[in-house]
């Protein structure tokens, strides 16, 4: 089979020749040091040396075109203040051996309904800078060629959408739920245009594997930032046309992308018509099994494999591994990947482990 395929009969709840070794987060460069001291051939990709599974994600951009004029406003001995692309004031740690990079929003660039109309224009779904810079009748003709899965990954809602609560900063967003909805309406409203517009000449002329909507930050430890009454009220009406116009041109797998416990939201994300969902993060109770045996072949799922099980070492992995991938495939519609991004907490020795385990497993 090739990759393409593969992915279709895991999809499709078929019996692929082979489990995919996949990558949901990516590797720190940190983490790619910390191996070189623990035998990791230096200058060498881990995609290439591991043999991931290919993929590609289309480059389409959901930034503002132009973006704001990123600069430094404030500094101290430990901390730097400064406005980033989106216009947010952020407040970033300077301490370089930290790991991911300790940052905070202070406040987002959207303050107004004057504020929101302004940065509309900075959102042409048509503009050239939009989209790959090889961007033609070629590269459409290749998605629909490919051996590879082709997907997508937009963000739902403007400014990192709920990172930076849609570009209003978390709090002032959550008071405009309640004090102002037809001020989010808009917002959404708007961004469900821009992202149909936007996929729109990929998807007439091309084959589409998989689109994600990502959502970063809607969903914390134990469970998600609004309620399934909230989200259905607000967000559902954009996203379900957006979805829907995915669905009439010929992309069967429309998903959720999100850290956190979205297991509360699951429902309404059905109702929408998302149907994939990762990366299923386990420190945060989201379990494939569990979801599986409650929702039975309505959801499809990729990741789930901890990173803390990575974390702990090879035995530890072992252990993950066993408990959830076995039966996961067998009951299919299931990808395992690791839940979170590889950081130098995680040893090469564990990941090669991971990697051999993969490898090792043979599909019934």
């Amino acid at each position: 089979m090739t990759s393409r395929e593969r992915f279709h009969a895991i999809m499709d709840f078929e019996t692929p020749d082979r489990l995919p070794l996949w990558d949901l987060e990516g590797f720190t460069e940190g983490a790619l040091r910390t191996w070189v001291a623990q035998g990791f051939p230096a200058q060498m990709s881990p995609f290439d040396y591991f043999g991931i599974e290919r993929s590609e994600r289309i480059g389409l951009d959901t930034d503002p075109i132009p973006s704001f004029v990123p600069r430094v406003i404030a500094e101290d001995d430990e901390w730097t203040t400064s406005i980033d692309a989106y216009g947010f004031r952020v407040r970033t740690l300077k301490e370089k051996s930290v790991s991911p990079t300790i940052y905070y929003y202070e406040a987002g660039s959207v303050n107004s309904r004057e504020d929101w109309e302004q940065m509309k224009a900075r959102y042409d779904p048509h503009h050239p800078r939009r989209y790959p810079k090889a961007w033609s009748p070629e590269l459409l003709d290749h998605y629909s060629r490919a051996e590879h899965p082709i997907w997508a990954r937009p963000s739902w809602g403007p400014g990192r959408g709920s990172k930076n609560g849609y570009m209003m900063g978390l709090e002032r967003f959550l008071e405009i739920l309640t004090d102002d909805p037809a001020f989010t309406a808009d917002v959404f409203g708007f961004w469900a245009d821009f992202l149909i517009e936007l996929l729109r000449p990929t998807v007439e002329a091309a084959q589409i594997d998989y689109v994600f909507l990502m959502e970063d930050g809607l969903a914390y430890k134990n469970s998600t930032l609004v309620s399934p009454a909230m989200y259905r009220k607000f967000w559902m009406p954009g996203m379900k046309r957006l979805c829907d116009f995915l669905h009439s041109h010929g992309v069967k797998y429309v998903g959720h992308y999100t850290s956190g416990n979205i297991k509360p939201l699951i429902p309404v994300f059905l109702e929408i018509g998302m149907n994939l969902f990762a990366p299923l993060e386990v420190a945060a109770d989201m379990d494939a099994i569990e979801l599986r045996k409650e929702y039975g072949r309505d959801v499809l799922l990729m990741g789930n494999i901890s990173r803390q099980a990575l974390m702990d070492g090879p035995e530890a992995v072992e252990k993950e591994f066993y408990a959830k991938v076995p039966w996961l495939m067998e009951q299919g519609g299931y990808i395992p990947a690791v839940d979170d991004m590889i950081l130098p907490d995680i040893s090469f020795a564990a990941y090669s482990r991971y990697v051999e385990l993969i490898r090792e497993f043979r599909v019934s």
